[in-house]
């Protein structure tokens, strides 16, 4: 694999700017330093230990090096990124411009190893349209990432449509990723509202089943949900150009795609719809191994699948692994990696 374009579309990054402004900050969320190491404190009673490496670009490129992927397309981490829908209303701006410029700084002096999607303040939609337009065409980025409960239902999306709409005039990349909307705390109706409140320091943390459920199950539920959206529902009439990317091999699609063939005439689908596959989206491989991977190929085909690995969160390593023993062929693993899914549709 040495020597072949490996691009990682679904890694993250906090920039030092992002970590600053946190760090300034009295209340939660914030953070915080305690002798050698600082820790991420999103509520009262919650801490998470910040890992320096993971910040380190030097430790990236290392890493990237070593595993042999070309470039990696950035966004914000989860890990100081999940907060973002119960950030105070007069933090959500500031934090998302110190993310971009810190994103587009890097890009500029870097742009041969990364390339990065924005952040947006969804409190506001129509400023989130204008935030996505100044990204992309003064700041260099490919487009954004947007959580997956914005994509809930055709209802829930509608209020995006600005965001939407300048993806498409200017071919953005929309990145689908677990993550709430603003506001949506426990009682909320988004799939993953209450479930990051506690996210790496709850108590129950220490009740694997419920871990399970907060960390993997929801996250694979909203993806689900927002890929049905964006595959059966007209939302994305409009908006043909734009670039459409789920993570997570867009949550359980792979397999309800068997079931949704088996039953679509019971549910008076649409001949397009019998067969369950991926026409106006992209997914990537990221938290998934071989069997994951190679389900996907046959079900999707490697036509609408990208590499991703949830760099830092994840190791670079194991991510290839999965892909070199799905069994594809040659051709078929090189344009995988390559993200030759993604490269016929014109970036800006």
């Amino acid at each position: 694999m040495m020597g072949d374009l490996v691009v990682d579309w679904h890694a993250h990054w906090v920039p030092s700017a992002v970590v600053a402004l946190l760090s300034e900050r009295t209340a939660f969320p914030c953070v915080v330093r305690e002798g050698d190491r600082r820790w991420f404190l999103p509520a009262a009673g919650v801490r998470r230990p910040l890992k320096e490496s993971q910040l380190d670009l030097d430790f990236r490129r290392a890493e990237m090096d070593r595993t042999g992927v070309s470039r990696q397309v950035l966004s914000l981490a989860v890990v100081l990124g999940s907060f973002l829908a119960d950030l105070p209303d007069a933090m959500e701006r500031p934090l998302v411009d110190a993310n971009n410029r810190g994103l587009a700084r890097l890009v500029k002096e870097d742009g041969a190893r990364f390339a990065g999607l924005a952040a947006l303040p969804m409190r506001d939609p129509a400023e989130a349209a204008r935030v996505l337009e100044r990204a992309v065409v003064g700041q260099g980025l490919l487009g954004a990432i947007l959580p997956s409960d914005a994509l809930a239902d055709r209802e829930t999306a509608s209020r995006f449509s600005d965001v939407f709409a300048v993806a498409h005039r200017l071919r953005a990349h929309l990145f689908i990723h677990p993550a709430p909307l603003p506001g949506a705390g426990p009682g909320g109706t988004g799939l993953i509202a209450g479930q990051l409140a506690g996210y790496g320091g709850d108590p129950d943390d220490n009740d694997p089943a419920r871990m399970l459920r907060r960390r993997a199950i929801s996250f694979q539920e909203s993806l689900t949900a927002a890929t049905v959206t964006l595959e059966y529902s007209d939302f994305l009439d409009p908006f043909g150009d734009a670039v459409i990317h789920v993570a997570n091999l867009g949550g359980a699609m792979a397999l309800y795609a068997d079931r949704i063939a088996m039953t679509a005439g019971r549910m008076g689908l649409p001949d397009r719809w019998a067969d369950g596959r991926l026409r106006r989206t992209v997914v990537d491989t990221a938290s998934f191994g071989s069997a994951g991977i190679r389900l996907a190929a046959s079900t999707f085909g490697t036509e609408r699948l990208l590499f991703g690995t949830d760099s830092p969160a994840l190791e670079l390593a194991p991510a290839l692994a999965g892909v070199e023993g799905a069994g594809l062929a040659g051709p078929l693993r090189r344009a995988l990696l390559s993200g030759a899914a993604i490269s016929t549709l014109a970036h800006p």
